[in-house]
C-alpha cells in the first residue's frame, strides 16, 4: 500500500473482454446479450451506464482509478478520461496476461496492476460505477490469486480491491454487499436459462426417437427416466458447487489473514450462502 498526492476517483468497470470472460461464459454455458455502445464522445459522467442498470454475471470486472482532476473536468470526452486511467483486474489464465496486453520474460510474470488500456478496449466498456475517491491503491491483492471461473474470479478481486482503497462508509459497503449479492444471483438466473433450454433440447430429441421407434415405452416411463436423471445431474452440481463454495472460504481466509479490512464484507457474503 502507498499514499499519491493526486486523489484519484475509484470506478469498478465491465466489458466482455479477455480470458477471464471467456472462462466465465464457458462455465455458464452460452453467450451473453450484447450491451448498447456507451457514447464515449459525451462529456457527461453519467453517460455512462451504472453497473445496476446492465448487472449480468457474464461479463469481465475491474477496477479503475482516473485523477479527480481529469474526471471532474468538464471539456473532456470519457475516452479521453478513461484513456488517463490506470486499471486493476484479474486476467483469467495464468499467464497474468492484462487485457490490453501480456508478456512473460522467464518466470517473471506481469501483473494486471496500475496499466493503461487501449482504446479498443475501453470502447468495449459496457459500464462503470464511481465507488469513492481515494489516495491508496494496493498491489499485493492480485498475488497467489487461484482463479475459479464462477466463484473467485475477476468480480471478486474488482470488488474486494474497491472495498480496500475507497474508505469505509456505509454507502460503499451497501453498494458492494449489495453488487455481490446481485452477481450471485445473476449468475443462477443466467446458469437456469441454459439448463432450461438443455430440457427443452433433451425433450425434443426424446420426442422424435418415440416417434421412429416401432417398440416405444410409455411416455411416463420416459418422464420418470429424465426425472431421475435431473435428480441425478442436480444432486452432481449441488456437491461441485459446494466444494467450490469451501475452497472459496478458504481463500477468503487467508485474505482476511492479510487484509483484516475485509472481514465485514465477507461476514454479508457468507450470511447469503451457507
Amino acid at each position: 500500500m502507498s499514499e499519491e498526492e493526486r486523489i484519484g476517483v475509484v470506478l469498478l468497470v465491465t466489458a466482455p473482454i479477455g480470458s477471464s470472460f471467456r472462462n466465465i461464459v464457458r462455465a455458464v454455458g452460452r453467450e451473453p446479450p450484447s450491451s448498447p455502445p456507451v457514447a464515449w464522445e459525451s462529456r457527461e459522467n453519467r453517460a455512462l451506464p451504472n453497473i445496476e442498470s446492465r448487472l449480468k454475471f457474464m461479463t469481465h470486472y475491474a477496477l479503475c482509478v482516473i485523477p479527480s482532476e481529469i474526471w471532474d473536468h468538464p471539456s473532456l470526452t470519457l475516452l479521453t478520461k478513461f484513456a488517463h486511467a490506470k486499471f486493476w483486474d484479474h486476467p483469467g489464465d495464468s499467464t497474468s496476461s492484462t487485457a490490453s496486453r501480456s508478456s512473460r520474460s522467464g518466470s517473471i510474470i506481469e501483473r494486471n496492476a496500475d496499466r493503461t488500456w487501449e482504446k479498443p478496449y475501453i470502447r468495449a466498456i459496457e459500464s462503470g460505477q464511481e465507488i469513492g475517491r481515494t489516495n491508496m491503491f494496493y498491489r499485493g491483492l492480485r498475488r497467489d490469486w487461484r482463479y475459479m471461473p464462477v466463484y473467485w474470479n475477476c468480480h471478486d478481486l474488482a470488488i474486494r480491491l474497491a472495498y480496500l482503497i475507497v474508505p469505509a462508509s456505509n454507502d460503499v459497503m451497501g453498494f458492494l454487499r449489495e453488487l455481490m449479492r446481485g452477481l450471485m444471483e445473476a449468475y443462477f438466473r443466467e446458469r437456469a436459462l441454459v439448463w432450461q433450454s438443455t430440457k427443452v433440447a433433451l425433450g425434443i430429441w426424446t420426442t422424435g426417437a418415440l416417434r421412429t421407434l416401432d417398440a416405444t415405452p410409455s411416455l411416463t416411463a420416459v418422464d420418470t427416466v429424465l426425472f431421475m436423471a435431473e435428480l441425478g445431474v442436480g444432486y452432481y452440481v449441488s456437491e461441485a458447487t459446494m466444494a467450490k463454495l469451501r475452497t472459496k472460504e478458504m481463500y477468503m481466509r487467508k485474505l482476511e489473514e492479510q487484509f483484516p479490512k475485509l472481514k465485514p464484507l465477507h461476514f454479508h457474503w457468507r450470511r447469503w450462502s451457507f
